[in-house]
């Protein structure tokens, strides 16, 4: 529900906002930003029947602007050097907006770099995580992931 909130928070800002629309124009050039769609992606692609993890290869991945864009509005939050999905608590146009303007400042010459505003590791580490996180007993990892998120 928070991606489809954030989705419509985007759609009504580049429909009012024209400087907006033409300053985050290069967000869109591969793909249309969907929120929506992403999240669905990144639950039913990536995750797993038990959602304990998914990695990005920052290197090689298509939705790596999408989970930037998504981490630096709340859905991701940082804990320790990964990331926990979350449900962003103060979701706004404003926010929305910032946040799109802060990716699209990453625009170089040859291309946007959104990998510049996350943490990141190697692939091989994250796939060592993503194996702990696996073997882990259930409520254990949950009492864990509450505990760093302060959700206690």
């Amino acid at each position: 529900m928070a991606a489809a909130t954030a989705n419509e928070l985007l759609q009504d800002a580049k429909k009012n906002d024209a400087e907006f629309r033409t300053a985050i124009a290069t967000l869109e050039m591969v793909q249309r930003l969907d929120f929506g769609i992403v999240a669905t992606i990144f639950l039913a692609l990536f995750g797993n029947k038990q959602f304990e993890a998914f990695v990005i290869d920052v290197n090689h991945c298509e939705h790596l602007l999408d989970f930037v864009l998504m981490a630096e509005m709340g859905f991701f939050v940082l804990t320790g050097n990964r990331y926990q999905m979350t449900v962003p608590a103060n979701l706004d146009t404003d926010s929305v907006k910032k946040v799109h303007l802060k990716v699209a400042r990453t625009e170089d010459e040859n291309w946007i770099r959104p990998e510049e505003l996350i943490e990141s590791m190697s692939y091989s580490h994250a796939r060592k995580y993503q194996h702990l996180l696996r073997s882990m007993n259930q409520d254990h990892r949950l009492a864990d992931r509450r505990a760093l998120l302060f959700l206690d």
